[in-house]
């Protein structure tokens, strides 16, 4: 009797290649500036959100305010509000853009990069649930892991169809603010009572448990603008701006002209110059979101221009710009420190001092926020060190931890 031979060994299938996170000393100079630059914004446009025991009228804004509270409420609706945001989201998008092209140059199969963006997105859906539950529940970080989420189905379709949808759900987010504008304006704005019930913590925790609910229609507003800077990272846009200073020109000079102008009537129904009804304030309310996707775009593009046009490299960054940059390689750490300076102190169910400021104060504190985290991030950069969210954020993504950032 024969015994036939044993069948040949199956080697196992290879693991797909590594990809580390880029070295800081290789990152992309204008995307980290642009980065640090548009968290100042954010900390503007979320500052009023801290305001509490007030009627509130157009844009959330307080209606007793002074006259320099108006002027400044009217700038900040005007150059800020639906702005920086978007402009957070469209460098979102790039982020995800680069993963993709370097794993493509890696040669790392789409189902393991697939698998590695839904991770990435989905641990910061997980930080901005936190964020929520502890904090606040004006977090953008849950919406921005969602619509990462969702972006995944669109990083390998062709850029009309990226341009298609995101112009539809533009329109759609547009019209969705316009008519919570209204529904807003009709209700009286914010209750003092209302507020004032989130002086127990309790109460303040369902409020921010509530918020989860309604996390997903920010998706909406995101995702014209991840989906914009996905078709972006797909041409190295911002990471090598000389290649495409036209095209900056056109992104900024056009963009910043259709945002003021698109942003002039809800800037100035803010300022109270304009006192319109619920009704006539739907349509300000639209051109004001969908004018500030552009404004977004135009920011972004204005820092990638002026890094180009100076020939500004890493290593000839000035003071200011490599601060911006320590901040922008630390944005979630930043971001999430902002939220810690602005609630502590201020929120009803903790010290409470945000019942006692006015619209102009509370930008003040604002931008003293801000100058917080850059010294933060600033002696992070100095010591070597990496935010420290991001440090846990890339252990939980690459499973391993990450390697410190070249000084």
């Amino acid at each position: 009797m024969t015994t036939s031979p044993p069948p040949p060994a199956v080697a196992p299938p290879a693991p797909a290649p590594q990809v580390t996170p880029v070295p800081a000393a290789e990152r992309a100079v204008a995307p980290d500036v642009a980065r640090g630059l548009a968290l100042l914004g954010i900390a503007i446009a979320n500052a009023v959100g801290h305001l509490w025991g007030v009627a509130t009228g157009p844009g959330g804004r307080p209606v007793d305010g002074s006259t320099l509270d108006r002027i400044v409420d009217g700038v900040v609706a005007l150059f800020v509000d639906r702005r920086t945001m978007p402009m957070f989201a469209l460098l979102y998008g790039y982020g995800i853009g680069v993963v993709v092209r370097r794993r493509a140059a890696a040669w790392v199969p789409w189902p393991a990069c697939r698998a590695d963006l839904l991770r990435r997105a989905g641990w910061l859906v997980a930080f901005g649930v936190a964020h929520i539950v502890l904090l606040w529940e004006g977090d953008i970080l849950a919406t921005y892991g969602l619509t990462g989420l969702l972006a995944v189905a669109f990083v390998r379709v062709p850029g009309r169809v990226l341009a298609v949808v995101a112009v539809v759900t533009l329109l759609l987010s547009g019209l969705l603010n316009g008519a919570l504008e209204s529904l807003s304006l009709l209700s009286g704005g914010e209750a003092a009572g209302l507020e004032g019930a989130e002086t127990s913590p309790w109460v303040a925790l369902l409020v921010r448990l509530a918020a989860l609910l309604v996390a997903p229609l920010g998706v909406l507003v995101a995702l014209p603008l991840v989906l914009a800077g996905l078709w972006a990272a797909r041409r190295s846009v911002l990471e090598r701006p000389a290649e495409h200073l036209p095209l900056l020109r056109r992104w900024a000079l056009g963009g910043l002209a259709v945002s003021v102008v698109g942003g002039l009537p809800m800037a100035l129904a803010v300022a109270r110059v304009w006192e319109p009804s619920p009704a006539q304030l739907f349509w300000p309310g639209t051109l004001h979101m969908v004018s500030g996707a552009f404004g977004g775009v135009a920011f972004a593009a204005l820092v990638a221009w002026v890094v180009a046009a100076r020939g500004t490299t890493l290593t000839t960054l000035g003071p200011v710009g490599r601060a911006l940059r320590a901040v922008g390689t630390r944005s979630l750490s930043c971001y999430l420190l902002q939220s810690v300076l602005f609630v502590v102190p201020l929120a009803a169910w903790t010290l409470g001092l945000g019942q006692h400021l006015s619209s102009a104060q509370v930008v003040a504190w604002a931008v003293g926020v801000w100058l917080v985290t850059v010294a933060f991030a600033v002696v992070l950069e100095r010591s070597g060190r990496r935010g420290p969210v991001e440090a846990v954020y890339r252990r939980l993504v690459y499973r391993s931890p990450a390697p410190a950032p070249a000084r």
